[in-house]
């Protein structure tokens, strides 16, 4: 968090009446996963080409896949917060990051290449190649009219049911934040202090701020956690797309 954006998010809980302590406590607060956590060496990436870590042109990394641990580099922002947001999809059992190496006949006759940046699985067995670009960069490179062509001729038989892509429209930062929130969340899960949340937005009638659900909480911290399994579940949800903050309006869908 830039420091500016710190600042007002300070004096914003301020105005709305939060007390700070700034007394460090002596247990944890973080989380208290009723599965502990199981640390590990991620597993290796097994695409067919790994990009370099770094680049003095674009925005790179790596992470931990959370189904099955295994490395994910990605390229770009977008692939990025697509990477993310791929995981809180229960649609999808596997994310495969440049996977396949795509042949297709151009039209001047030259045999070319391409690798399109994942391939999905779904739970259904469906499998779908998807590219992740900026907008920009997608109309400037053709690549929409290009993935046209080569399901034309027919290059994804035998290796995917679909072709798609997304932008940053999908891959927000705003979506990559919440999905971010969502996979922590997956990992710290507590079962007691989810079912005392749960109890508790039985009691909610009408919309609610999300903070407000954090009140007599302690550690807030805990409950914050439950709350997002209860977001990622679909029983809490907020009235307005984009980031869920403190001061978000949700409404209970149990």
């Amino acid at each position: 968090m830039r420091l500016e954006h710190y600042y007002n998010e300070y004096m914003v809980r301020l105005r709305c009446g939060d007390d700070f302590n700034f007394t460090i406590p002596s247990a944890p607060t973080y989380g208290n996963p009723t599965k502990p956590l199981d640390y590990r060496l991620p597993l290796p990436f097994e695409g067919e080409r790994e990009p370099s870590v770094k680049s003095p042109f674009n925005y790179r990394g790596t992470m931990a896949g959370l189904n099955d641990n295994r490395i994910m580099p990605f390229e770009s922002k977008v692939e990025r917060n697509a990477e993310l947001i791929f995981q809180t999809d229960t649609r999808i059992l596997d994310i495969r990051p440049q996977a396949w190496v795509i042949k297709y006949r151009a039209a001047d006759g030259e045999e070319k290449k391409h690798i399109i940046d994942f391939m999905l699985t779904e739970k259904s067995g469906r499998r779908v190649l998807v590219a992740a670009k900026p907008t920009l960069l997608l109309v400037k490179t053709g690549l929409a009219s290009l993935l046209l062509y080569m399901w034309d001729q027919g290059c994804f038989a035998g290796i995917a049911d679909d072709v798609n892509f997304v932008t940053e429209r999908y891959a927000s930062d705003e979506a990559a934040y919440n999905a971010g929130e969502i996979i922590k969340a997956r990992r710290l899960r507590n079962e007691e202090e989810h079912q005392v949340a749960f109890n508790m937005l039985k009691h909610v009638r009408g919309p609610v701020r999300f903070r407000a659900l954090l009140a007599g909480a302690e550690p807030p911290a805990l409950r914050r956690i439950a709350l997002w399994n209860l977001i990622d579940e679909g029983r809490l949800r907020p009235i307005e797309q984009g980031r869920i903050e403190d001061n978000s309006i949700m409404t209970v869908t149990l």
